[in-house]
């Protein structure tokens, strides 16, 4: 079990990137651990995996749900200044809609860097691949523009 000086963004940093080169088995079912330890196994498993890591750093996220439009609303709800549009920084959790119209939440990632600029983000995601973004079945680091980002929650690190 995680201690309270394992909740820093280093850890959670670190936790997401010894996950990369992970995946799905057997290929196109979405079985992962990640999914397993969510109850939906066999389920789409991006925020699975998000979840999955901040529960081994030790912070609680909402994980009720697979659903990356539940989660978000969820924040909105209960937390609504750890929703954010823009300024995005290594250890935000990031919400993609691919149309660049920013109105629905089809997939997450955490930002691991952001471009001089600002307007690129890197990030580690779960259940992606070069050539399908939302369901491509393993944990990969991707480079994403800003204009794909619909928001992002920013978890309460400490300090």
């Amino acid at each position: 079990m995680a201690t309270l000086k394992d909740r820093t963004l280093a850890r959670v940093l670190d936790i997401a990137e010894l996950q990369l080169g992970y995946v799905e088995h057997p290929a196109e079912s979405n079985r992962t651990k990640y999914g397993a330890f969510m109850g939906l196994d066999g389920q789409p498993w991006c925020l699975s995996f998000i979840v999955w890591i901040f529960r081994k750093a030790g912070f609680l996220l909402y994980k009720g749900t697979g659903s990356c439009t539940a989660f978000v609303e969820r924040y909105r709800q209960y937390s609504p200044r750890q929703v954010i549009t823009s300024g995005f920084k290594p250890g935000d959790i990031v919400f993609f809609d691919w149309s660049g119209k920013k109105t629905k939440t089809e997939h997450v990632g955490l930002v691991t860097g952001v471009s001089a600029t600002g307007s690129t983000l890197t990030t580690i995601e779960g259940n992606t691949a070069i050539g399908n973004n939302s369901n491509g079945g393993e944990v990969m680091q991707r480079s994403r523009h800003i204009k794909y980002v619909t928001c992002a929650v920013r978890p309460n690190y400490p300090g």
